[in-house]
């Protein structure tokens, strides 16, 4: 009996959380976290069970100053990560004997992948727990992997310019903050277990050691190399053939063409980030307009609409970190700011909004400045705004965004859901999808505006107003199947 509580004593210690560290994960459930149904739990640990996408913390954004504790075990040849800030800030999982990425120490196991490699390589074989921590305080980053401190360096130190360059062509920006804690599904099995952190004091004391990375083979390198050039230069990928044909009708130069645009039957609305411009569709004269007062609360308006008497706006506090959204309402009359309505819980900046079958739409995006692209997602809400679900981009719709997201979007000829990205000229045709999360990419139409946000003519079948934002020129056309 002695014996039994003993080991009853020292289970109920090994699960005991640290003094000062907030446990993130019950072993039961996973409260708190959002996923994709692609993730489990299993015999008491957070199990990637099948392909799906990302597993995200969101109770609660990652603390600037912290410190992270978790174990994880990954199977043969898997490619994992942990990102704890915005853009691609990733503590890197592998098994580093049977993944190409093992060649190059600054992806391999324990990394601030593609910056600072690890001192030495102490991860243990597939199948196997590690042990790994994260420490990050002001401008000091530090890895640690089965007792080890791998990483240890200060990111304004000189030293490591050519660290913080490299990172930099993923999108990242190690000075940014605020971001969720997520768990990357690479496309294998991956698990973890003991997830905690705690907030770091600003009184307690951390000194950087600047500790060296292991060097990188001439051959991984050259590997490297091509892989930044990819990273510049992205190769386009063919649009899809479509049946599709879009013709220009006229433009109209306005000052507030720079955000997106909305039309009702007499008239259209330029948008820019915190003014509005009502014009006449006949003769493009502006009869009207609104502008923010100095010091309020409108930052950044995207896609506006034009629905029961009211123009909707999109709204979202971007670049800025935490992510703020809201609708911003209008009377089209007078131009009169009526009412916002806070969508800051759904995460993301809200880029456009529109209705369909008595449900809200709406876009809430990620940009490479401020998360992840592959994150953005469309979400539905009732009519009083309470979210209902959530559809995803498919993976060669998002590789189209770049860096950027969807800056458009809203259902026009044939019920289709067209999309706009931030630069490139085409006009996308998504369907809802029969089963699933995941919308059906159908065609990709040839446009003359470079992406942003835009409206359709709903007193006019097939007539889209788009924006010019280098010419401040709205954009009529004409939407036709060929």
């Amino acid at each position: 009996m002695k014996y039994l509580l003993f080991l009853l004593t020292l289970t109920t210690s090994a699960l005991a959380v640290e003094p000062g560290f907030e446990s993130l994960f019950d072993g039961k459930t996973l409260d708190g976290w959002k996923h994709n149904g692609n993730w489990s739990v299993v015999n008491g640990e957070i199990a990637r069970v099948k392909k799906g996408g990302s597993l995200t913390f969101e109770k609660a954004k990652v603390p600037d100053d912290f410190e992270l504790r978790f174990d994880w075990k990954v199977a043969k040849g898997c490619n994992s990560g942990v990102y704890y800030r915005p853009g691609q800030y990733e503590y890197q999982l592998l098994d580093n004997a049977n993944s190409s990425y093992g060649e190059n120490p600054r992806s391999s196991a324990g990394a601030l992948y593609f910056c600072m490699a690890p001192t030495k390589d102490v991860v243990r074989p597939f199948g196997q727990w590690n042990e790994a921590r994260v420490i990050c305080k002001r401008s000091v980053i530090q890895h640690w992997l089965n007792g080890e401190k791998v990483v240890d360096f200060d990111y304004t130190d000189p030293r490591w310019k050519g660290a913080v360059k490299l990172v930099s062509y993923r999108g990242t920006d190690l000075t940014k903050r605020g971001s969720n804690l997520w768990l990357q599904d690479h496309g294998a099995d991956v698990w973890f277990k003991n997830l905690r952190w705690r907030a770091i004091p600003p009184d307690e004391p951390l000194v950087s050691e600047n500790l060296s990375p292991m060097p990188v083979s001439e051959d991984a390198l050259i590997k490297e190399q091509a892989r930044i050039q990819e990273l510049l230069h992205p190769k386009p990928k063919a649009a899809k053939k479509s049946a599709w044909e879009h013709v220009e009708l006229k433009r109209f130069k306005t000052e507030e063409a720079h955000q997106g645009v909305a039309v009702d039957n007499a008239h259209f609305y330029a948008i820019t980030n915190a003014a509005i411009g009502k014009y006449r569709k006949d003769t493009g004269e502006r009869v009207g307009g609104w502008k923010e007062a100095a010091g309020g609360h409108i930052k950044h308006l995207n896609a506006g609409l034009v629905v029961d008497g009211k123009l909707l706006c999109a709204h979202s506090n971007y670049p800025e970190i935490p992510m703020k959204s809201s609708v911003e309402i209008w009377d089209p009359q007078t131009m009169q700011h009526l009412e916002s309505i806070d969508l800051t819980t759904a995460g993301g900046s809200l880029t456009w909004v529109d209705c369909r079958d008595g449900l809200w739409f709406a876009c809430f995006a990620q940009y490479a400045k401020t998360g992840d692209p592959a994150k953005t997602r469309i979400l539905t809400f009732d009519t009083q705004w309470q979210k209902l679900g959530e559809l995803r981009f498919p993976k060669e719709m998002v590789a189209k965004f770049g860096k950027n997201s969807s800056s458009g979007g809203s259902f026009g000829p044939g019920l289709h859901l067209f999309i706009t990205g931030h630069d490139a000229q085409e006009l996308y045709v998504l369907d809802l999808p029969a089963k699933g999360d995941v919308l059906t990419w159908q065609a990709a139409i040839p446009i003359s505006a470079h992406g942003q946000a835009f409206a359709w003519d709903r007193s006019a079948p097939g007539l889209l107003y788009s924006i010019d934002r280098k010419t401040h020129e709205v954009i009529v056309s004409r939407i036709r199947k060929s």
